[in-house]
């Protein structure tokens, strides 16, 4: 696999101006994208993308076939315990969704949603989370319905 760079909007919230993902080449700019993104927005775990090489980085350009999966993002909320955290994640887990963690100096999780999966089921239950102020969340990527040219 190889490091994918994708350049991040200037002035956004936390704060970076780009991150990575592992992508596997295809050859000729294409990628397939192997992780969840924690910042970059319309683009999930699964697309294949287009890229160009840039002073030896390879930095993404645009989204060539989307994997029809959805990215959401769970920041904890104060105090919040791991028991309280799995308590809400279990059912996420069993309707498909995996994650990957960061420490950012807050605890964030990039939730992949696949394709498959009852994406309004998914996005009741972070509601649900979110009333229960055990998280914050915010939507990465909606691939669900999302049809490229």
């Amino acid at each position: 696999m190889e490091k994918l760079i994708i350049e991040l909007e200037p002035g956004a919230w936390h704060g970076h101006a780009s991150e990575s993902v592992w992508a596997t080449s295809f050859g000729v700019g294409l990628f397939k994208v192997e992780n969840s993104q924690f910042f970059a927005r319309g683009i999930s775990y699964g697309d294949i993308v287009h890229a160009e090489s840039k002073e030896g980085a390879n930095v993404f350009e645009r989204t060539v076939t989307s994997s029809g999966g959805s990215t959401y993002r769970i920041f904890l909320g104060e105090n919040v315990t791991d028991a309280q955290f799995e308590r809400f994640w279990r059912p996420l887990e069993a309707e498909g969704c995996t994650y990957e963690s960061g420490e950012f100096g807050y605890a964030m999780y990039s939730v992949d949603v696949p394709k498959d999966t009852d994406v309004q089921r998914v996005f009741s239950l972070l509601n649900e989370g979110l009333l229960q102020k055990v998280w914050d969340f915010e939507e990465g990527h909606y691939g669900h319905a999302k049809k490229l040219p």
